[in-house]
């Protein structure tokens, strides 16, 4: 008698074990499957529902399959999301396409057509002097045969803008240092650069006795 309770006893743990570690093994793979739902891409969502489709044959409880299934529905619609995200970006991506075609386009036909292709550029002078107290205006000519110049460079201490007679407009800010200080200002159209050189004196200081 002793002997049969003791197989029994025996066969008991034996099943114990093996169901343990059956769920051990069910959890695992759920664990991998919301692992891989955490991860917000279509790949990663359908190895999701792998790994839950594997996890509900596993488990031997409903209650832990009707959760599969729930895991599961969750990562189909994050697909569904996720589709319709990308199918929005590529059409908005297909819409601004032409359209910056448009205006690449049209800045194209406002730039003037040049006949020979020679582009004469000149200023009336090649360089300016300014007082060190800043706060001084002055005007530079530009002499060029097509309308489409601008200015391409200037030192920060400087503020220039074009008005409707072909000049520039140039302003310098009050020199902080006690030396002369001077910079480049440059002028393109098309291929063809000029420069202004810009001197400003250094700020005089009057001491009253």
């Amino acid at each position: 008698m002793k002997y049969f309770i003791g197989c029994f006893l025996w066969s008991m743990m034996c099943m114990s074990a093996l169901v343990a570690n059956a769920q051990s093994a069910c959890d695992k793979l759920f664990a991998n499957g919301v692992k891989c739902q955490q991860t917000m891409t279509i790949s990663s969502q359908r190895n999701a529902i792998g790994y839950f489709e594997k996890a509900k044959i596993c488990y031997d409880s409903q209650a832990k399959k009707d959760l599969c299934d729930q895991q599961i529905k969750s990562c189909r619609n994050i697909i569904t999301q996720l589709t319709r995200t990308e199918e929005a970006k590529k059409k908005e991506s297909q819409t601004r396409e032409p359209e910056e075609n448009d205006r690449n386009k049209a800045k194209n036909d406002l730039k003037p057509v040049r006949k020979d292709g020679r582009i004469k550029l000149s200023l009336d002078r090649t360089y300016i002097k300014f007082k060190g107290k800043g706060n001084e205006f002055q005007k530079v000519k530009v002499i060029c045969n097509y309308p489409d110049w601008e200015i391409t460079k200037m030192p920060e201490w400087v503020n220039c803008s074009k008005n409707e007679n072909n000049e520039i407009v140039i302003e310098v800010e009050k020199n902080p240092n006690d030396v002369e200080r001077s910079s480049q200002l440059e002028v393109t159209c098309g291929d063809e650069v000029t420069t202004l050189t810009i001197i400003q004196e250094k700020f005089k200081k009057f001491i009253l006795f």
